[in-house]
């Protein structure tokens, strides 16, 4: 196996949202390139990329694919990423790992919502992008449309700039004009013949040029200069500058493909070799000290101290488990010994293998710069970074916030523990959802991306791990406070032939502003409640706020004030009292004027306008507050306070609402007061169920 140079690398991430395309192109990279003898397909289940049997059957990309193609000498590593935004886990984590992302956009539909949302992800990161302009073949492809789309609606900071135009449009597709090279192509079964320009589109090319040429001098004083005087630039300073402004996150070029009939996949592989930065562009790493807070920074190098990052595990009906890795520096091999920043201990590197798709090509080593697979990793999650000199930890991917809950539990009773073992190894795997135990509430919650995802997740659960597990609306973690004072006595005396049980306290309840807690105060004078008994008198007040007392909710935002009791030499004890202060509780709650309180989340929605007028009323009728809207081309953004068990399975309404095109974050926000029709309800369902209890 050919080992490539650091400059002979290039590391990209096909991304975009579900529907654009991105798999198959992908294996038309593949085939193009001579990889593969024939060009894998979505439709019919042969794509390299999508080789899980649940993509298989939804034509659905569900985790990212890798695959690797030689370009004239050049390695191009490609990492295809999921477009549903409920499995996009896998692009975040791509992220870490690329010099250079390929920006999808349909030639037949233009910018989706979730387009502008990856697209402010990836320029938050500065990340050198082309632009790709796909399924030019479809009937109702429109490329100046979408190319103008791509100017007025994409948040750009940066030079969006042709670098190809068609010739033909839509099902009439022939080929295209590279304006880099100042070439036309015209295509046929995927290969391209060198033609002249079209002469009815020569003035056009020429415009189209001049912008580039244009873009490119504006990168460098030097070449402004240049290009001002003599209107023009070489060949050479033309590709510099591109290569620096696209390296910069300030050029992005627009390119055109068609997976089916393969026209522009040629010049897309050779353009992001000509222009994405390879590895060797990258002179430093930044990260932490292991367990620690110091800044490391370590420079890279073909020779330099070894540096891998783990950012993806997999686990393979054949082959084992399997291990992600992109070697930043110093090149690793089968046998090395590198440590592990997440644990600090030895790990031991084992087979490594090139990925194609599902299939795997045994290597001995990899150098620095390059992706590679590794099997049997013991202990190294996504976001561990193994070194082998200097001590150093890159930055774990960067999640979005799950936003879907279910409560969970095992439909056959005894299952507990392997529902948990099979979640926490899918966890490994999948580190986008969470598993919440939550005592207080009796429920364990899987949280994950959206409805999609915590389907997906169970019926992994079942298929890999023999256990079916049930889903219910979770309990939402309702709080009881009080708005008035009271003040009670708590007396409890039993005798039983032995000795008794006697405590006899009163506690004065008040409010606490929200937010501030609970206090509890020993106003005793006198000694009729002896200072022995006063930590059972405040426990008993604890665990009866921490049950509820109005509709079994945790109590909070009170100030109780024991001030007078009193005791019994004999029969008085810890039990005694902590039982009368639960009595006094009891009994002063219901007094103090009880109300319910709910938390509140803070949800931000993007959605086309079309689609306002619905979304809005749908905040309404979950009790939402909108706080503002804001306008990103097309697409609102409606911010607003929504209870959040107003928010259960609020995704699938979302995108049924408006045809698979809303998004939504929340976050908590603050607890507010129930309706008292809402409370109401909570009320009496507690009391119903503590009737059922006693009954």
């Amino acid at each position: 196996m050919k080992t490539y140079a650091m400059d002979k690398i290039r590391n990209v991430a096909l991304i975009a949202p579900h529907g654009v395309g991105k798999t198959s192109l992908a294996d038309a990279m593949m085939h193009v390139s001579g990889q593969v003898g024939r060009r894998g397909s979505v439709d019919d289940g042969s794509s390299i990329f999508d080789a899980r049997d649940e993509e298989i059957e939804r034509k659905q990309t569900m985790t990212a694919g890798l695959g690797w193609c030689d370009v004239a000498g050049d390695k191009v590593n490609v990492i295809d990423t999921p477009g549903v935004a409920d499995f996009r886990g896998d692009m975040y984590a791509a992220l870490e790992v690329i010099e250079g992302a390929l920006f999808l956009v349909k030639a037949d539909g233009g910018l989706e919502v979730s387009s502008d949302a990856i697209w402010r992800t990836l320029r938050g990161r500065d990340m050198p992008t082309l632009i790709v302009i796909s399924r030019m073949n479809k009937e109702h492809a429109d490329f100046q449309g979408v190319v103008d789309g791509i100017r007025d609606q994409l948040s750009v900071k940066g030079t969006p700039v042709l670098l190809q135009m068609p010739i033909g449009k839509g099902e009439g597709l022939r080929g295209l004009v590279d304006l880099l090279h100042m070439k036309a192509y015209e295509y046929a079964d995927g290969v391209a013949t060198e033609i002249d320009v079209p002469a009815d589109m020569e003035a056009e090319v020429a415009a189209a040029r001049e912008a580039l040429l244009d873009a490119a001098a504006e990168t460098d004083d030097a070449l402004v200069e240049k290009f001002l005087e003599e209107g023009t630039l070489t060949a050479e300073e033309l590709m510099s500058g591109l290569a620096a402004g696209v390296a910069a996150g300030k050029i992005f070029p627009i390119l055109l493909s068609d997976a089916e009939c393969e026209v522009g996949v040629d010049r897309l592989l050779a353009a992001i070799v000509e222009l994405m930065p390879s590895p060797a562009c990258r002179v430093e790493l930044k990260g932490i000290e292991p367990r620690g807070e110091a800044e490391v920074v370590l420079p890279v190098a073909a020779d330099g101290e070894k540096v891998a990052y783990a950012f993806k595990f997999q686990r393979e009906q054949q082959g084992g488990d399997m291990t992600w890795v992109r070697v930043f520096s110093g090149g690793i091999a089968s046998g090395d010994n590198l440590t592990n920043s997440a644990t600090s201990n030895a790990e031991r590197v084992g087979q490594l293998s090139l990925a194609l798709g599902k299939q795997r090509e045994k290597v001995d080593s990899v150098a620095a710069g390059d992706i590679v697979l590794i099997a049997k990793m013991k202990s190294t999650p996504v976001g561990s970074t193994l070194y082998g000199g200097a001590a150093i930890g890159l930055p774990a991917p960067a999640y979005p916030a799950p936003t879907s809950s279910e409560a969970i539990l095992p439909v056959t009773a005894g299952d507990e523990d392997k529902m948990g073992v099979g979640l926490t190894k899918l966890h490994e795997e999948d580190p986008t959802f969470e598993i919440r135990h939550e005592s207080e509430l009796s429920q364990t919650l899987l949280v994950g991306q959206g409805e999609m995802h915590i389907a997906y997740i169970l019926e992994q659960v079942k298929k890999l791990y023999n256990v079916e597990v049930g889903r219910k609306r979770p309990r939402v973690a309702f709080k009881e406070t009080i708005r008035g004072k009271a003040e009670v006595q708590g007396r409890y005396k039993k005798q039983t032939g032995g000795r008794g049980q006697f405590g006899d306290v009163w506690l004065r309840l008040e409010p606490m502003e929200r937010g501030e807690g609970f206090e509890f105060v020993n106003a005793i004078v006198g000694g009729v409640v002896p200072g022995k008994f006063i930590p059972a008198v405040e426990k008993g007040v604890r665990e009866t706020m921490r049950n509820g007392v109005y509709a079994g909710y945790e109590l909070v935002d009170l100030k109780v004030t024991i001030y007078f009791g009193s005791f019994h030499a004999v029969d008085s004890s810890e039990n005694s009292f902590k039982v009368a202060a639960r009595l006094a509780m009891q009994k002063g709650v219901p007094e103090a004027r009880p109300m319910l309180l709910e938390p509140v989340m803070k949800v931000a929605i993007r959605v086309p306008e079309a689609y306002m007028g619905d979304v809005m009323g749908d905040i309404s009728s979950r009790r939402g507050q909108p706080q503002g809207m804001d306008s990103e081309g097309s697409i609102q953004v409606v911010h607003a306070l929504v209870p959040q068990d107003e928010m259960y399975q609020y995704s699938t309404t979302l995108r049924a609402m408006t045809q698979g095109t809303g998004e939504f974050s929340m976050e908590f926000s603050h607890y507010a007061e129930v309706p008292g029709d809402v409370a109401k309800k909570l009320v009496e369902a507690y009391e119903s169920s503590r009737s059922e209890g006693s009954d």
